[in-house]
């Protein structure tokens, strides 16, 4: 019997939620493989209920049997033992407590990774699973230790070369709809669906939406909030909002505000309603972009920035006259690589001199435009995309991939790991490349 340590966030309503989900239902049931789960939380991020009842019945019983062993190793003065050990999770988080360690995290939505995440792969992390291609270059971040005394370079930190780097992007759900009773007074509507924050880049998105059709019928449905779906948090979302507006107070296009807990049935039916026509997402960055990719496999056209994780899945072969073609089938948002502000920088996760994408006004207001004015055409790209990803991206192959990475051969043992280590944590500067 395989005993396998999940520890993850795998009950919060979050992307690493998901995330965890997803690892965990990819082990289930399988002959051979006892499982553990150690719950973590996520942020500010709440716990959800809206978890099959199975799914959810089979993960607290594993939580209750991680729990029981600790307490009886505990009382026999003996350290948990796990034939593999899965983390889910930021990447500066892990602590290695088995044999084969693995490290499931979104990655960067940034241009790097940090040092002390770069420094982690040398800390007995076996293999790496990220969603996105985006997320798995941030592995190839290299930084120069320089001595301090001499200010000469010392050596190169890089990741280590002997650990595994897998790309597992998220599945297609098939989730029954639950449409929401509300209704739009515009005649044609884009949708976001994001958490208030920088990275989101949410300001932008309205306030550049309400200047290119002031005068016009069209709305922008915003799903979104600061951190849940409180009183409190509704309050201070409709505040923010209004402060976006106010200036816009005689135009005639219309901001909708969604705000509140809504179950994964529901959200999904935002994408299928017959007055959202496009959906919206200009951030600055993404891991994977969770929405992004169901709207895209729910079939409406995509007004995105073209840079990070999402660009793995808004392509696909397209014929146009005569020749089949990868083509990126979204409506691409030009954009400028540059530093992040100082509030984004996050100890020991994103870095200072970090830079993401700072999509262009312009050519977002541009691409709003196109989809409106040629709507047609957007939706015969969408069809495409929806047939690609639904093709591609089921669960099933997800989960196959998820578990020959996991229950494949061991990767190597690291030999000098200890010796790299060491130049590692003496106190040197570190400068990027």
């Amino acid at each position: 019997m395989i005993r396998i340590l999940i520890e993850a966030p795998i009950l919060t309503q979050s992307g690493y939620g998901e995330h965890s989900r997803l690892v965990y239902k990819s082990l289930d049931n399988i002959d051979g493989a006892e499982l553990f789960v150690n719950p973590l939380n996520w942020g500010k991020t709440g716990w959800t209920a809206d978890i099959e009842p199975g799914l959810k019945a089979r993960i607290h019983k594993s939580i209750s049997k991680f729990r029981k062993d600790h307490e009886i190793q505990k009382k026999n003065n003996n350290k948990q033992f796990f034939d593999i050990q899965i983390h889910v999770g930021i990447l500066n988080e892990f602590v290695k407590k088995s044999t084969t360690s693995i490290s499931v995290t979104a990655g960067i939505e940034t241009d790097r990774m940090s040092p002390e995440w770069i420094k982690k792969t040398w800390e007995g992390i076996n293999k790496v699973i990220v969603p996105s291609n985006h997320a798995n270059s941030g592995f190839d971040t290299s930084y120069t230790i320089v001595n301090e005394a001499t200010n000469q370079k010392v050596k190169e930190l890089t990741s280590c070369p002997s650990m595994e780097r897998n790309v597992i992007p998220y599945p297609v759900k098939e989730i029954e709809q639950k449409a929401l009773e509300f209704n739009t007074a515009t005649d044609f509507n884009f949708l976001s669906v994001a958490l208030m924050g920088p990275r989101k880049n949410l300001e932008n998105t309205i306030k550049w939406f309400i200047e290119e059709f002031h005068d016009e019928n069209v709305g922008l449905i915003l799903k979104t909030a600061f951190s849940s779906g409180s009183t409190m948090d509704k309050k201070a979302t409709k505040e923010y909002l209004q402060k976006i507006t106010n200036p816009f107070k005689d135009a005639k296009c219309k901001v909708y505000l969604l705000h509140g807990d809504l179950l994964e049935s529901e959200v999904h039916s935002l994408y299928l309603r017959d007055d959202v026509h496009a959906y919206v997402n200009i951030a600055h960055g993404e891991g994977y972009g969770l929405p992004i990719f169901e709207a895209a496999y729910s079939g409406l056209p995509i007004v995105a920035t073209d840079w990070s994780g999402h660009l793995d899945f808004l392509s696909a072969p397209f014929k146009e006259g005569k020749k089949v073609k990868e083509k990126k089938l979204f409506a691409k948002v030009d954009f400028q690589l540059g530093e992040i502000p100082e509030q984004m920088i996050w100890k020991d996760v994103v870095p200072k001199g970090s830079q993401w994408a700072y999509p262009l006004e312009k050519s977002y207001k541009k691409q709003l435009r196109n989809v409106f004015k040629n709507h047609g055409m957007y939706k015969k790209w969408a069809e495409a995309l929806k047939k690609n990803i639904l093709e591609n991206y089921t669960e099933e192959k997800i989960l196959k991939q998820y578990r020959d990475v996991i229950l494949g051969p061991s990767a190597s043992s690291r030999l000098g790991n200890n010796q790299h280590q060491e130049w590692i944590k003496s106190n040197a500067e570190i400068r990027l490349l």
